[in-house]
């Protein structure tokens, strides 16, 4: 029986510390072999595999695998047992020598012989006749006019369907739940027995049960790895700091005192959230236009905390924002290594950086933009995001410049000199999107770079004669 592997290997096992690990339970090995052996471990993948239970102690199982041999599989207080058939809790106490579970697991314990694990998850009662289910985290949400959800799991591998009329329970609780409670950054389990062969893999379910939620914090990345802030998980919805995620995505943010609400908008579009009240909208901001959706709820209402308001991340969703979740990070403008590369190439241009071709740059208004970082490495640059005054700053040892999202203004200074440049304005201001920052080309030349768009291609460093 094919079983269910994840796409992708997960960030880290960022749910159990190693702290947890008693004390003796692990066995140092060979320091000679350490690193052969370490290394083959972290390739095995134990999310999502079938088992053999050989011993079981308190607190751990070793259990027998096909693709990593004997594991030591630890039990946590987080860890989920469930009956894959019914969907309910079960003890660790039923599991018995021998029988068939089915795991998730976090990565291998380098250093360990046999290796050792922590389990998200163990499954029992499997059958021949059905697949277990799948431990599945939300990290796009589309609603659907005909009721459903179409859901992007695993690392963007998976799209799940699910159905209208499905079956949808809280694990271990007689609470009652809806489809709408599914949101990002839910955890959940689905079941289903096809998957269609395609990239992303598609399927459909009309069960599925929700793990309990987790007040866990998770990083708020840009440019694919800078991490930018820190969003928190709340009763299980997504938040996210209202003005550092905005300003990051190019709105203006305005606060009401009067009416305790903050007023959004990018020029395109624009909204009004509310302290205390769980209803979005959005709205055009363009003159002499007139359009609005219906308000609705994100599963909970904006509120104040250290000094910062807090939104759904799902608002800058609903504002027209690409937003996604992977593990334990809410990605900015999407994650960059997923672009297709299938955008609208209308107004796109090559980039050549000392012979290299780089990815296209794009006219906005007539000024060529282009990746910031991908240019500024290429010529040479450090490129870092300053997360206390939330700008992007560059350096080549010699000169150095930074730049603020939706701020048409640019400056050159020179380091270990005393000369800062008054500032300048190319008819653009730096934006956020398909995962990376956006800035123009003339940027560089400001900073000294060889500049030239020679037909339908940006040369830095000159032409290629």
């Amino acid at each position: 029986m094919m079983e269910k592997k994840r796409m992708a290997a997960l960030l880290a096992a960022v749910l159990f510390g190693m702290s947890a690990i008693p004390a003796g339970a692990v066995n140092l090995i060979d320091t000679d072999t350490a690193a052969t052996d370490s290394a083959e471990h972290a390739e095995l993948d134990l999310y999502g595999v079938r088992a053999t239970v050989t011993d079981r102690q308190d607190g751990e199982l070793t259990v027998s695998t096909e693709t990593a041999g004997t594991v030591v599989v630890h039990i946590a207080e987080q860890t989920i047992i469930m009956d894959t058939q019914t969907g309910l809790p079960t003890g660790a106490q039923d599991i018995k020598k021998g029988d068939e579970v089915y795991l998730y697991c976090g990565e291998m314990m380098a250093l360990s012989e046999p290796p050792q694990v922590y389990a998200k998850a163990i499954l029992v009662n499997l059958t021949d006749e059905h697949e277990p289910a799948s431990l599945l985290s939300a990290e796009q949400v589309k609603r659907n006019a005909d009721g459903s959800l179409t859901v992007q799991a695993s690392d963007g591998g998976l799209t799940l369907n699910i159905a209208r009329n499905a079956s949808v329970t809280p694990f271990g609780t007689k609470n009652k739940a809806k489809l709408e409670d599914i949101r990002m950054g839910t955890r959940f389990f689905a079941w289903y027995d096809t998957i269609l062969e395609s990239y992303p893999a598609q399927a459909s379910t009309d069960k599925v049960v929700l793990l309990p939620s987790e007040d866990d914090t998770f990083a708020i990345v840009i440019e694919g790895d800078m991490v930018a802030g820190e969003g928190r998980m709340t009763n299980g919805v997504a938040m996210v700091p209202l003005r550092l995620t905005a300003e990051l995505c190019g709105f203006t943010v305005k606060w009401n005192a009067r009416d305790r609400a903050v007023h959004l908008t990018n020029g395109t579009v624009q909204t009004t959230v509310t302290i205390g009240r769980d209803e979005y909208f959005r709205a055009t901001a363009l003159p002499d236009a007139d359009g609005m959706s219906r308000p609705g709820a994100l599963g909970a209402a904006p509120y104040i905390a250290q000094s910062r308001t807090w939104v759904p991340a799902e608002l800058f969703g609903l504002l027209g924002e690409q937003i996604e979740m992977r593990g334990d990070a809410l990605y900015l403008g999407g994650v960059p290594n997923a672009f297709t590369g299938e955008a609208d190439e209308t107004n796109a241009f090559n980039i050549v950086c000392k012979d290299k071709t780089l990815d296209k740059g794009h006219m906005e208004n007539g000024v060529a933009m282009v990746p910031l970082r991908e240019v500024g490495e290429a010529l040479g640059y450090t490129v870092t995001w300053d997360i206390e005054n939330r700008q992007a700053k560059m350096n080549n040892g010699k000169v150095m410049t930074h730049i603020n999202i939706g701020e048409d203004s640019y400056i050159r200074s020179v380091m270990n000199g005393d000369g800062t440049e008054a500032p300048v304005s190319f008819g653009a201001a730096p934006y956020f999107a398909d995962g990376k920052t956006w800035v123009p080309a003339k940027l560089f030349e400001l900073l000294g770079e060889q500049v030239e768009m020679k037909g339908n291609a940006l040369y830095l460093g000159g032409t290629e004669n």
